[in-house]
């Protein structure tokens, strides 16, 4: 008989108290409970990460779940409950014991309400994007071939664009054929059907860190381990603990890295960088998943193409190692949901598994988007792009520097529209999102970036914004929370 997570938990809730479970004692592995209960890897995770944001129980690094002192922590949470009520604010200490998955459901209960200024969320401002040229081509081809509304959609993708996919990553040194790419429903959709590809529940894969959390969620629901290796600001994820890891983890399956832009530190490897990362993956006969979704995203301004968009990883891959993943999601149309995957030696699986799981990427969006790179409006909007960054993230660069507290550090990205912020090692910029929330104002808090309790004092700022009074002011006022709130 098949339970869910809850019913799971609501189980070993009860053996905890009973005390079949006494206080600091090691809770079976999550697949040894998972095997004894006839249940999934991904549902025992579940309960666990619930009992864990219940104070049952508590992970311990490198050696397991175990059960909490929870009859210690009954009166502090009761006493913090009524804490909370007299604040409206949920207790920053709890914050940081509950599970990446609690963290997430909490972000999006406080940022699905009308805000004035959202600058969590993970585009550039409308009014940036060609919008109107996308449109004029959408209502075209819809008045030519409506019946293109009735066709039931099939392949790895429409010819057309891949085509023209095909002759804009050649520009950056990636050089395929039309069977060596799928289009997808999106980056996220290729990073889940690349991970399922190398790795099984239970397995584990390299991370950077700070790492978006999107990625981490995915980990989670697919019972994959992440395994965290330092990512450094201005150059990229640390070879050398990388390579540590490699030789302490014999089990990884792969690297999960971007090397161009990275979320959320926005910095960029080297090219001698980039070759030895390709170079210890082949080494330890792994796949590296490379992530180049902000790659088009450069702050240079020159007036060709040339130079201005760093090279991915994938441009020196010979043996099929490197996953290939993008999207025109950030770059030209977030809304379309359109991306891309590339899989080298795995591409045969990665096919099988986007066929199980959504079938085919709809094609009136790939349409739109062929016509208007075969016009040539795409270098044109991404030299457009590329000026508007460079020009108004050095001012939020500076209003953030002005207006935050002495000791805050910003990193300044080379690409892609995040300021990565750490505040003061005393700040919560969760218990910080809650006061700015009060004023219209999301941000990122920096917990999310990491499965463990590390980052409580940063946060991720998204500037791609037309500098004005709503931008300085909304700083303005970030600042000055950050300066009075409470830790």
């Amino acid at each position: 008989m098949q339970h869910s997570y809850m019913q799971l938990a609501q189980s070993l809730m009860d053996e905890i108290k009973a005390g079949r479970y006494a206080i600091g004692e090691r809770l079976p592995s999550v697949r040894e409970y998972a095997v004894a209960q006839g249940v999934s890897v991904s549902t025992t995770t579940r309960c666990y990460r619930y009992l864990e944001s219940l104070g049952l129980v508590q992970a311990r690094s490198k050696s397991g779940m175990y059960v909490a002192d929870w009859k210690a922590l009954q009166p502090n949470r009761r006493a913090a409950d009524k804490a909370r009520q007299a604040a409206n604010l949920a207790p920053v200490e709890y914050d940081k014991l509950v599970s990446l998955q609690h963290r997430m459901t909490e972000l999006y209960s406080l940022t699905n309400q009308p805000l004035q200024l959202g600058l969590h969320l993970a585009n550039a401002a409308p009014e940036w994007y060609a919008c109107e040229a996308l449109a004029r081509i959408g209502q075209r081809q819809l008045r030519h071939n409506p019946q293109a509304i009735g066709a039931y959609p099939t392949g790895t993708g429409l010819p057309e664009f891949k085509d023209q996919l095909i002759q804009h990553l050649a520009l950056c040194g990636v050089d395929l054929q039309s069977e060596e790419l799928l289009i997808t429903n999106g980056s996220t959709e290729a990073l889940s059907v690349a991970l399922r590809a190398v790795a099984q529940p239970g397995d584990a894969v390299i991370v950077e860190s700070p790492v978006y959390f999107g990625l981490l969620q995915m980990l989670e629901n697919l019972g994959i381990k992440a395994v965290e290796v330092p990512c450094v600001s201005g150059s990229g994820i640390s070879l050398e603990a990388l390579e540590y890891a490699l030789e302490h983890h014999p089990g990884v399956r792969a690297v999960v890295a971007m090397p161009n832009f990275q979320n959320p530190l926005g910095c960029t490897m080297t090219e001698k960088a980039k070759k030895r990362l390709l170079k210890l993956v082949e080494q330890h006969d792994i796949a590296l998943i490379e992530d180049d979704v902000f790659g088009d995203l450069s702050h240079t301004q020159t007036q060709t193409q040339d130079h201005e968009r760093p090279q991915p990883v994938k441009a020196w891959d010979r043996h099929g190692r490197v996953i290939y993943c993008g999207s025109c999601s950030k770059s030209v149309a977030p809304a379309f949901r359109v991306g891309w995957i590339a899989g080298g030696r795995y591409h045969a699986r990665i096919e099988s598994l986007k066929l199980s799981n959504s079938l085919v990427t709809p094609l009136f969006d790939q349409a739109v988007l062929a016509e208007f790179m075969k016009a040539g409006g795409l270098p044109l909007h991404l030299r457009k792009l590329r000026a508007q960054l460079a020009a108004h993230v050095p001012l939020a660069v500076a209003a953030v520097r002005n207006c935050f507290p002495a000791g805050t550090q910003v990193v300044s990205p080379a690409g892609g529209w995040w300021l990565w912020i750490e505040l003061p090692e005393q700040a919560d910029t969760l218990a910080l999102l809650r006061l700015a929330v009060a004023q219209g104002i999301a941000f990122t808090p920096g917990a999310l970036f990491s499965a463990s309790n590390k980052f409580t004092n940063f946060m991720r700022l998204n500037v791609a914004r037309p500098w004005g009074r709503d931008m300085e002011q909304g700083i303005r006022t970030l600042g000055k929370l950050a300066r009075s709130s409470p830790v």
